[in-house]
């Protein structure tokens, strides 16, 4: 069987690799901005934060078994994701027609 070449296509490899974390965390803090109320966003936003401190210590016990290790990069970029996403969500709200119930 022929070898892969390791390095198919560096740039794309590069970008979605380094910024994976970031986009990932910014769609679900994009998603949890049109939640229903104040409250249930600061829930939603607390738990995606914890999740991220979570699964990066996790990588770090498990590393072993599963070779990923603890990265703080990492945990920068989901919670910036976050915030950077519930950001923009906070400005697409407004062009979001919601319907109006009265029907």
């Amino acid at each position: 069987m022929p070898s892969v070449p390791q390095e198919i296509n560096p740039l794309g490899k590069s970008i979605v690799r380094e910024y994976i974390h970031l986009i990932t965390f910014a769609l679900l803090g994009f998603l949890v901005e049109f939640g229903r109320d104040k409250r249930s966003m600061c829930f939603w936003l607390g738990m995606l934060a914890l999740y991220s401190i979570s699964s990066e210590v996790l990588q770090g016990i498990l590393n072993p078994i599963c070779h990923r290790t603890f990265a703080l990069s990492d945990i920068v970029q989901d919670i910036s994701g976050v915030l950077l996403g519930t950001l923009i969500g906070h400005y697409c709200r407004p062009l979001v027609k919601r319907p109006s119930g009265n029907s």
